[in-house]
């Protein structure tokens, strides 16, 4: 089974990180417990439902519509799904690390201009124990995608307990631009660095020459 998801924002290296483990409080707390790099920006997560049996919005209808209130802009998302189904129909009945999924991208759209960002969750019970999904997003900023999965793993939990006044929205994203700004010049630093490496061994050679 799988949901997938496309954000238009106005906007082999595999490095395989687990999350620490947080008590959080809630039935349905949502749990990042690994997190995996590919080569072409997409990021893989293992995510578990902490009640195998509470994992749909069915069971929690307040978390999309307290997180809609938060994010208005996730209406505007595109979902494919069977039903052909705006995202904020689907939000009603889906899982909850669907919404996550689309959680993530949205962040990283607020914190800076972005391509089109896809995004996929996918689960097999037959395989992997109940309540197990896998969510695939993509990034354009390492760090920043770090930090957008572990905001939004948070507003989910605080969400599902209904402490929305625990999120300061705002703070939280001036914090993530930051991070990205710093992650952004060191990354630009590098490729600086690289690129008159590159210079002074093609210069050598034609001196060679």
């Amino acid at each position: 089974m799988s949901s997938t998801t496309q954000l238009e924002t106005i906007a082999s290296r595999s490095v395989a990180v687990i999350w620490p483990q947080v008590r959080l409080e809630g039935a349905s707390s949502l749990k990042v417990v690994e997190i995996l790099f590919y080569d072409k920006n997409k990021v893989k997560l293992v995510v578990e439902m902490s009640d195998p049996n509470r994992y749909s919005t069915e069971h929690a209808p307040h978390i999309p519509r307290l997180l809609f209130k938060l994010f208005p802009h996730l209406a505007k998302h595109r979902c494919e799904n069977e039903n052909g189904y705006t995202f904020k129909k689907e939000s009603r009945a889906t899982e909850i690390p669907h919404l996550f999924e689309h959680l993530i991208i949205e962040i990283q759209g607020q914190v800076q201009k972005t391509s089109i960002l896809r995004g996929e969750t996918q689960w097999n019970w037959r395989i992997d124990p109940r309540g197990r999904f896998h969510v695939y997003v993509d990034y354009e900023n390492e760090i920043l995608v770090l930090g957008a999965i572990r905001l939004a793993e948070r507003i989910i939990n605080a969400l599902d307990d209904r402490r929305i006044d625990d999120i300061d929205l705002d703070a939280e994203i001036q914090r993530l631009k930051a991070l990205s700004q710093i992650s952004s010049e060191i990354c630009n630093g590098r490729h600086t660095e690289l690129s008159s490496q590159d210079a002074a061994t093609q210069g050598a050679i034609q001196a060679a020459v």
